[in-house]
């Protein structure tokens, strides 16, 4: 299975960071916005390597917190040319 520079880009970062990573940290690390890499979450996800989890805010009125996390398949996941 192959990801596109974009999709192995997040995955990479994920990954190297205990698997589970909030969308905004992710997309703060990587420059991009978080609307920018939904599709790319949303490729992953797909192809079974990821989750998203949302997560309730603690304070009130703040925004959810939604959180990409690695499943069995994605932390095993080595990229490949097929």
């Amino acid at each position: 299975m192959t990801l596109t520079e974009k999709s192995m880009e997040i995955f990479n970062y994920v990954k190297e960071n205990g698997g589970r990573v909030s969308v905004d940290e992710l997309a703060e690390a990587i420059g991009r916005t978080a609307r920018s890499i939904n599709a790319n979450v949303t490729d992953l996800c797909k192809k079974e390597l990821a989750v998203r989890e949302k997560e309730a805010a603690e304070e009130e009125g703040a925004k959810d917190i939604t959180y990409v996390v690695l499943t069995e398949a994605g932390k095993t996941f080595v990229p490949s040319e097929d």
